[in-house]
């Protein structure tokens, strides 16, 4: 199911791609200086290589210099995540926010989120409990959590769909969780780690949209409720996948 959800994205993107035409930039938006010709990108280093977006004067009609994305350098995105079983997809749901910054050949991404699901849906563990077992895997809990992240960028969905603003990224990173369980009034923190992978349509030199699929893992633990109780006890492993929707802006 999961990789079926992720080619009928794929597919959607491509169409999508293909449909819309070639944005036009208002003519008074600053003119790059530095744009690297097409002939300089061939000599580049392919991880450097990025994606050359065309711009043209609405009110000449004239095409305007070329801008090349490798020469990004800040971005803010806002997303929105679901959860990865469509037939229940508010079961898990997510806010982010990311800042990013681009170094030489990778992007680091400072990320911020609030998830809110039911307990069945976020965790890998079996209520203790039998007596509220069903009021345990229905209970509504959160998880807030930042941390930072490790991106690249590619360009090789440009040649399956045909379009040069299309282009993936795929993330790796570390951050704090804290998880609330609502039916036990318990707080849970610990370390964990979040995996993305992008397909994205770059419309126009300060905004790209698109789609995110993230994963979560993280190992969280509660303060003890009495002495001598065992880690494992307090112990709660989160684990959760989602798909967002991913709005960004580049300054």
């Amino acid at each position: 199911m999961k990789n079926a959800v992720i080619l009928f994205f794929l597919i959607l993107m491509g169409l999508a791609s293909r449909s819309w035409a070639q944005f036009e930039e208002d003519p008074t938006d600053k003119e790059l200086t530095d744009t690297f010709t097409r002939e300089e990108l061939e000599e580049l280093d392919p991880l450097k290589k990025g994606t050359t977006l065309k711009r043209r004067n609405v009110q000449t009609g004239l095409f305007m210099k070329d801008y090349n994305t490798y020469q990004d350098k800040n971005r803010t995105s806002f997303l929105y995540h679901v959860n990865n079983d469509l037939t229940d997809l508010t079961g898990v749901q997510t806010l982010e926010f990311i800042y990013a910054h681009r170094f030489e050949l990778a992007w680091v991404e400072f990320f911020g989120l609030r998830t809110s699901g039911r307990f069945e849906e976020m965790t890998d563990n079996n209520p203790s409990d039998g007596a509220n077992t069903l009021e345990l895997r229905e209970s509504e809990d959160q998880v807030l959590a930042f941390g930072a992240s490790i991106s690249y960028r590619g360009t090789w969905i440009q040649d399956l769909v045909n379009s040069e603003k299309m282009f993936t990224t795929t993330a790796a990173g570390l951050g704090w969780y804290n998880y609330t369980s609502n039916e036990r009034v318990l707080s849970y923190s610990g370390p964990g780690l979040k995996c993305d992978f992008g397909l994205h349509r770059r419309s126009t030199q300060s905004f790209h949209y698109g789609l995110k699929m993230s994963y979560h893992l993280a190992d969280v633990k509660r303060e003890a409720d009495f002495e001598g109780e065992t880690s494992s006890q307090r112990n709660q492993v989160l684990s959760w996948l989602t798909f967002g929707f991913d709005l960004s802006f580049y300054f």
